[in-house]
């Protein structure tokens, strides 16, 4: 994947972690709110995770040179 598509499933992450935690009971049906919480650390956790996916990625396209296809 591309480092872009890393960093938008980053913010990705980030929004349904803010709706899970926020909303979770109405939107996802959550029995209580202590278990939309916790669902809603537990994607939030997954945001770094592809943050660095992100930016390992961006090191590695720019590491190796462009070839393009015309």
């Amino acid at each position: 994947m591309k480092s872009n598509n890393w960093y938008l499933a980053m913010i990705i992450s980030i929004f349904i972690a803010v709706l899970a935690f926020v909303f979770g009971t109405n939107l996802f049906n959550y029995e209580s709110t202590h278990q939309a919480r916790q669902v809603g650390i537990f994607i939030g956790l997954w945001a770094p995770t592809f943050g660095a996916l992100g930016i390992r990625a961006q090191l590695l396209e720019s590491s190796r040179p462009q070839i393009y296809d015309n």
